[in-house]
């Protein structure tokens, strides 16, 4: 089997097979220090002011990178159905921001003066160069990773048992919330869309960003736990 046929799996489905690709990438991701913390609520107050102040660095990007995306989609019935998904995703963690960034002392001036760590600067420079200079499946299956996976571990944790007074829930209740699932799920049917309609050849350039980006993932919410910074 050659590398543009293990894009697809045997029902046709490029996200389907994309996902079985990052298995191992997810099993890490779910066994994340910072993520079981959060989930118990143990997590430490500046761990999380230092992801949550990342995140929001990371959030001014993607949405510059959604934007491009839906520039580049093919008609305007996906442009207007990916802005539409997009703009879910959005205003919900601009919501979700909000609040944590007033909760945890956070001011306006400390996200405008706030350095990216090295791990959002790569992963926001990988996302922003994938969708300036490739097509537009290829830029849409770099940017689905940050929907899917968010999705994914919101779900997982929401359905473990809640532990009361967690100062985390709205974060637990926000990427587990029926709104946010809608939004991953319509970008998911539009990469699959989009792959049917690639070249061999974008499909496997559309599997090495999707892997890559989950591997940014588990970067990003590594690098928090760490509270990254630069070395030198």
């Amino acid at each position: 089997m050659d590398a543009s046929t293990q894009s697809m799996d045997a029902t046709g489905s490029f996200t389907a097979a994309a996902w079985d690709r990052i298995a191992p990438v997810m099993a890490e991701i779910e066994v994340l220090p910072l993520l079981t913390r959060l989930s118990d609520g143990t997590l430490p107050p500046e761990v999380f002011r230092h992801y949550i102040l990342q995140d929001a660095l990371y959030l001014k990007h993607y949405a510059r990178c959604l934007a491009i995306v839906a520039a580049k989609a093919p008609d305007n019935a996906q442009v207007l159905r990916f802005l539409g998904s997009a703009q879910k995703a959005i205003t919900v963690e601009q919501g979700l921001h909000a609040g944590f960034l007033s909760q945890f002392g956070i001011s306006s001036e400390d996200v405008t003066s706030a350095e990216p760590s090295p791990a959002c600067f790569a992963y926001t420079n990988f996302l922003l160069a994938t969708a300036y200079h490739s097509s537009y499946a290829v830029a849409l299956s770099s940017i689905l990773p940050c929907f899917w996976i968010y999705w994914h571990v919101g779900e997982a944790i929401k359905n473990r048992p809640a532990v009361e007074g967690n100062a985390f829930q709205a974060w637990i209740n926000t990427y587990g919330d029926p709104q946010f699932a809608a939004g991953a799920r319509e970008v998911i049917a539009l990469t699959d869309i989009a792959a049917r309609a690639a070249s061999p050849t974008e499909r496997i350039e559309m599997m090495d960003v999707f892997v890559r980006a989950s591997q940014y993932e588990w970067m990003f919410w590594d690098s928090a736990w760490r509270l990254e910074a630069w070395p030198v």
